[in-house]
């Protein structure tokens, strides 16, 4: 991996957890000695970031992480809810039966001695692990590209807007959709699918205002 992929995964990485949150200053000067690297590689990196919109970079005066608002959230389901039923039909026949009967066993059995943030991070790992597969096995590679980013964005608003009870409705959701692809039964599927990310829309706008107010 060269200087500027390194620098590139290491501050998406921070955006992506919430360790840099939305609106943070992202320092230069200060990646540059963390990462032990020239200021080529991370100037480049932040330029890839932003085609990505996940940071402003303000000529002169220094890059933020970009912000997560109400719009962001429409937009990305917007996208999720007119592409992902489509995607999952075309790569259902992909994905390995025993995977998915072990991200089921997963899902509903949980270590017990998870809870709180322990458990709420276990299950937006198991949402992105099933959404990425799913998305993994269409053949469309210009959806796939599509979709990474827009994942990108997904899981910030899980890390930021999500609440303690995460798991709470989506188990269901998610156990009754890997059920549907295990039967291979495609109009279920699709039904399933879009079942899903509504319900999913509606936590998440839910969980981000909850979020505003406890911060106000």
């Amino acid at each position: 991996m060269g200087k500027t992929d390194e620098a590139y995964e290491y501050v998406k990485a921070k955006i992506l957890n919430g360790e840099y949150p939305p609106l943070s200053d992202i320092s230069e000067d200060t990646l540059q000695r963390e990462l032990n690297v020239s200021r080529t590689p991370v100037r480049e990196a932040i330029l890839r970031l932003e085609k990505e919109d996940l940071v402003y970079v303000y000529p002169r005066k220094g890059t933020i992480v970009t912000a997560v608002t109400l719009d962001l959230i429409e937009d990305v389901y917007g996208v999720r809810e007119l592409v992902e039923p489509s995607m999952v039909l075309s790569s259902m026949h992909m994905l390995n039966k025993d995977w998915l009967r072990d991200i089921k066993r997963r899902i509903l059995e949980p270590d017990p001695s998870l809870e709180g943030e322990a458990l709420r991070r276990y299950y937006v790992d198991l949402d992105t692990e099933l959404h990425a597969k799913i998305v993994s096995g269409c053949p469309n590679r210009y959806l796939v590209r599509l979709m990474n980013n827009i994942f990108d964005q997904n899981l910030r608003l899980r890390i930021i807007s999500s609440h303690p009870t995460e798991g709470e409705g989506s188990i269901e959701e998610h156990a009754d959709l890997v059920d549907a692809l295990l039967a291979e039964d495609e109009e279920l599927v699709r039904k399933r699918m879009e079942e899903h990310l509504k319900a999913s829309r509606v936590r998440t706008m839910q969980h981000f205002r909850y979020s505003k107010v406890s911060q106000a």
